[in-house]
């Protein structure tokens, strides 16, 4: 469906494009979310995304599905803002450690037992994952990509994809468990 409005974007029917945005903008965030752990940096990344969807609009060659196609762009942008803050972070650091002295402080995040919680502390736990590890984990299970999809998204080989998707299952399995005493049973079947 979304390959009827991005003809007509292409008609120069520049109001279609709305309906681009409407129906890939929850999707999209939560892509970037999972890939900046940041709710603003993934706003960034995700409006960067649409404007660069838009102006190279014309460079859709439909080997893919439009969906496809855009999540890639979004995975780009989003690890392009995470690139920049992370600068950004160093510098400002630098210059208020050496105006001040200061050490830099660690973020400890409350442990909470409740089951009603799940939600919460999935999201807590895919902060301790890597960027890809999110990702993949965020494609797979949460946008129900295939394997193959999510290597199309990333830019990544089958392989690669699945030894990502089952380095991050253990590893966000390991983080419930040891950070939140959640025992994930049977969790990603």
């Amino acid at each position: 469906m979304p390959e009827r409005y991005v003809k007509q974007v292409l008609d120069g029917d520049k109001d279609a494009f709305r309906f681009i945005i409407r129906q890939f903008q929850d999707s999209a965030f939560t892509l970037a979310v999972s890939i900046t752990k940041e709710e603003f940096a993934a706003k960034d990344a995700v409006q960067a995304a649409f404007v660069k969807a838009y102006t190279r609009l014309r460079t859709f060659e439909r080997k893919s599905s439009f969906k496809t196609w855009f999540h890639r762009i979004v995975v780009n942008e989003a690890f392009q803002v995470m690139r920049s803050q992370k600068r950004r972070q160093k510098l400002s650091f630098a210059l208020k450690a050496e105006r001040e002295g200061l050490s830099r402080n660690t973020n400890h995040i409350e442990q909470k037992t409740d089951d009603d919680h799940l939600r919460f502390y999935i999201r807590e736990a895919m902060k301790g994952l890597t960027a890809n590890e999110a990702l993949v984990l965020q494609l797979f299970y949460l946008e129900e990509y295939s394997i193959k999809e999510t290597g199309q998204v990333t830019g990544w080989s089958e392989s690669k994809t699945k030894v990502l998707l089952h380095r991050a299952r253990k590893k966000l399995k390991q983080i419930l468990t040891e950070s939140y005493n959640i025992q994930p049973e049977n969790f990603f079947e």
